[in-house]
């Protein structure tokens, strides 16, 4: 189990020393990935809307091809050797949290005839005292294989545009990013105000970028 006893023990008493990395683009020294950079930023609520601190947040993805590092990705797309797809960060005390990566391809399944996977990003989000846990995907607006999605519509529809970020580059001032916002409600044992963000498969591809081992995890070069 990935959210063993011992892995949760060690976040929680070492997290001020963990080498938490939001930058997803800086996976080889003065190389840069392929790709559309973005910024991915939010904030993390309970049902009650009260801001979260210390949740700790990793994020997986493909790249702009839509090919995983994992062997077990059969995808014919090339591999991006300056892009490794994972990354963690902590909220801050107002809750908030922030990525900067690429925007991911789709990528072919086998589903259904002809079935792609729209363009999403994995992110798992677990509490300090491991009070609760959410495992989903964001998705990107206007992406017209949502519609035939059926994972992403799995989803009750009033529910969806919880899942989709929403273009937001009004405060970014940074030269060549797309903004995107994407606010996440935890699920938590109390009586609902609002309703918790849908979850979603953590997806065959799902790496240990807390403690990473090779061994766990066999990645493509």
């Amino acid at each position: 189990n990935y959210y063993n006893k011992q892995n949760l023990t060690f976040l929680k008493t070492n997290k001020k020393k963990i080498n938490f990395n939001n930058n997803l683009l800086n996976y080889k020294k003065n190389q840069s990935p392929i790709g559309q950079k973005i910024i991915v930023c939010g904030k993390v609520f309970n049902t009650r809307g009260i801001p979260l601190p210390d949740i700790f947040i990793e994020i997986w993805q493909a790249n702009a091809s839509g090919k995983y590092r994992d062997k077990n990705d059969k995808h014919n797309a090339p591999l991006d050797p300056n892009f490794f797809g994972g990354g963690s960060t902590l909220t801050n005390k107002n809750g908030e949290y922030k990525f900067y990566t690429i925007i991911p391809g789709a990528y072919p399944w086998s589903n259904h005839n002809n079935a792609w996977r729209p363009k999403h990003i994995h992110f798992s989000l677990i509490s300090s005292n491991y009070f609760s846990r959410l495992n989903t995907q964001m998705y990107f607006p206007n992406d017209v294989l949502l519609n035939d999605d059926p994972i992403f519509n799995s989803v009750e529809k009033r529910f969806r545009d919880k899942l989709i970020a929403n273009f937001d580059n009004k405060k970014n001032n940074i030269t060549n990013f797309i903004s995107y916002k994407f606010n996440i409600i935890m699920p938590w044992v109390t009586k609902k105000k609002i309703h918790a963000t849908p979850s979603q498969t953590v997806g065959p591809f799902f790496g240990n970028y807390l403690n990473f081992d090779k061994k766990k995890f066999p990645f493509q070069e």
